[in-house]
């Protein structure tokens, strides 16, 4: 025993001489950094795991103003933080600057129930019809069959049975001016768009609007109980409203170029969805929202990645991701009239929404630009490799109906970058990861490299073209 004791302590006096006499030898050991490697490629294996988290079932499909939507805020900013993005939300308690905006969004009485009469009979809400908009808790006057154009009489409870193959969007423009005409109160007979989103109307929170007018949607068996004349009077319960509030997650970085520095490019998506709709057919009730818009949300994140790498870029770039779009665009009006810089500074926004899956009106590999003709920034970016083109649904006034618009209606030049086929899944439970093409989405991603690199590091600034302001 004794002798192994011995042993060891020579051994150990040994190794401790060895490492003296290399610290006495040593200089101290020079650093050589590691040079920041560019990375220039889009990697699937990161697209799957962050597209994989956002559309689970584990984030009870991001609702607006949901603990869940604020969830989504915390891992993209946890993401922009790992890839050296700078923060550019708001302060902490200690003065920090962080990667979120906290957005109060004013509390809304939302209708609890209602009631409907057509002469003596009763329509039930959600059987018989559903409420798109109101402007009043109390209505009441006589039913006026018309088609769009035609003249409506003050008061009237016009009531327009479309074809069937009619789109519920382009609607409202003709509704309006039934409303600018006198009319107190609309009726869309029920088409195949109306009924493929029955469920999707009855769940939605309705609160009281600030546009004029009242818009319902009516079943086809509830049709022939508002036959011309009919006197009909509604009547809404509304709960008190809740204060309730929004997140965006926002990142940057600093331009490197003296001159062009100021300037900003926005790359943008929105990070809520529909969350769990306990009234949606089937069994799975939780809206998880993987295209729209976890598929736009990753596009971004991964370009962040991507241009966090290597060279710093000569004009700053912000991304944004936006709280409660799905619930009126909330966190991208807060934004925009929360500017960090000066308004004149934002030189152009790309939004990315919906390209998880190949659009078949275009051709392989191809994303379109929503209001392509409106700006000459598709064209540009186009030139520079961008595979853009003209959005192939113009019918569907996409160019309106994402947080670019936002931006757009305050002079920004800002477009939505997307691949959405119209397929059937689109504000369903059924638009899952399972259905989402991840060599598409990372190519996709990738193809916008290049082109978004020339737009920050040129001094080009896009325009509208003549006419095409909205």
């Amino acid at each position: 025993m004794k002798s192994i004791q011995l042993k060891i302590v020579i051994l150990l006096g040994a190794l401790l001489l060895t490492f003296s006499s290399f610290n006495f030898a040593q200089k101290k050991p020079r650093v050589v950094p590691k040079p920041k490697v560019e990375t220039s490629q889009v990697q699937e294996r990161n697209v799957r795991a962050e597209l994989n988290f956002l559309a689970s079932d584990a984030m009870q499909g991001r609702g607006s103003f949901s603990p869940f939507e604020w969830i989504a805020a915390q891992y993209i900013a946890s993401q922009l933080e790992q890839f050296g993005v700078e923060p550019a939300g708001e302060k902490d308690a200690d003065g920090n600057v962080t990667y979120l905006q906290t957005v109060d969004v004013a509390g809304r009485n939302f209708l609890q129930s209602s009631t409907l009469k057509a002469g003596e009979i009763s329509l039930e809400q959600g059987k018989d019809f559903g409420v798109f908009q109101l402007s009043t808790d109390k209505l009441s006057g006589e039913t006026q069959t018309l088609k769009f154009g035609e003249q409506p009489k003050a008061g009237a409870f016009v009531l327009v049975i479309p074809a069937e193959d009619e789109k519920l969007d382009t609607f409202f423009e003709n509704i309006d001016k039934f409303f600018a005409a006198g009319a107190k109160a609309v009726f869309i007979g029920e088409t195949k768009e109306i009924r493929e989103h029955w469920a999707d109307l009855q769940s939605n929170k309705i609160s009281l609007s600030k546009r004029a007018g009242n818009i319902f949607v009516v079943s086809k068996d509830a049709l022939s109980k508002l036959a011309e004349g009919t006197k009909v009077e509604f009547t809404g319960e509304f709960a008190e409203p809740q204060k309730q509030h929004t997140w965006n997650a926002v990142g940057k970085i600093t331009g490197s170029d003296a001159k062009l520095s100021p300037e900003i490019i926005l790359l943008s998506a929105h990070s809520d969805h529909l969350g769990v709709r306990p009234n949606a057919e089937g069994d799975d009730k939780i809206f998880n929202g993987a295209d729209d818009d976890a598929s736009g949300c990753v596009a971004v994140l991964e370009l962040a990645r991507v241009l966090s790498s290597g060279a710093k870029p000569k004009r700053t770039i912000y991304f944004a991701f936006f709280g409660s779009e799905e619930a009126g665009g909330n966190g991208a009006t807060y934004f925009v009239n929360n500017l960090a810089f000066p308004k004149e500074k934002l030189v152009a926004n790309l939004e990315f929404e919906m390209i998880g899956r190949p659009d078949a009106k275009v051709k392989p590999g191809e994303l379109w630009l929503t209001g392509y003709d409106r700006s000459n920034l598709g064209a540009e970016l186009a030139k520079r490799g961008a595979k853009l083109v003209a959005d192939p649904h113009p019918e569907e006034n996409f160019f309106q109906r994402s947080d670019n618009f936002t931006l757009a209606r305050q002079g920004i030049i800002a477009h939505t970058v997307s691949s959405y086929g119209l397929h059937n899944d689109y504000h369903h439970a059924s638009d899952e990861v399972k259905l989402v093409d991840f060599g598409h989405l990372t190519r996709a991603v990738n193809s916008m490299v290049k082109p978004v690199r020339w737009l920050v590091n040129t001094d080009f600034k896009p325009s509208w073209n003549e006419g095409k302001k909205p």
